[in-house]
């Protein structure tokens, strides 16, 4: 009886099959991370939705806070306090908000546009200093760009909050 073993077309076939199994699943592991980016995307424009409508309603002056963590960020929302003693922060956690964190590997890049305040003089929220996104409780927020990042590739279109603190997508 003579030994018979696998000829090279067939171990060539079985090494093409087995890189294009591979191929797959780490496509459609990296295709999760990105739904979830995109998933935490829309989470975030339904939550500056509802904040518009919190600070109108209560007529709060509300910021929106960025903290970065070791591997994603999260996102809380401040409360300004005018009456505060000068030790005292302005700037409150604001408790009725849950603090959110993004997918892993997402980021927000915040962009002030360009607005006039020719009768505004408190620096705390028009300042340098002031957080980028307010909304002024009167209906009004500071202007700003979002655009959402997942491993340094933009996520969706950018998101774009206007004077009149209404959030449109581009």
């Amino acid at each position: 009886m003579r030994a018979r073993g696998f000829t090279l077309v067939e171990v060539m076939v079985v090494i093409v099959v087995m890189g294009i199994l591979a191929s797959l699943l780490l496509m459609n592991i990296s295709g999760v991370d990105r739904r979830q980016a995109m998933q935490a995307r829309e989470l975030l424009i339904s939550d500056l939705k509802a904040i518009q409508r919190l600070a109108t309603e209560q007529g709060q002056v509300l910021a929106f806070d960025l903290r970065p963590q070791h591997n994603a960020m999260q996102y809380q929302l401040l409360q300004y306090q005018a009456q505060q003693t000068e030790q005292a922060k302005k700037w409150q956690t604001f408790e009725l908000f849950e603090i959110r964190t993004l997918a892993p590997e997402m980021r927000l890049d915040i962009t002030p546009i360009e607005q006039n305040y020719p009768n505004a003089n408190n620096l705390e929220l028009i300042g340098a200093q002031a957080p980028k996104l307010i909304w002024l409780g009167n209906g009004e927020a500071k202007p700003v760009r979002i655009q959402a990042y997942w491993r340094d590739q933009a996520i969706g279109a950018e998101i774009e909050i206007d004077y009149l603190g209404k959030v449109h997508e581009k």
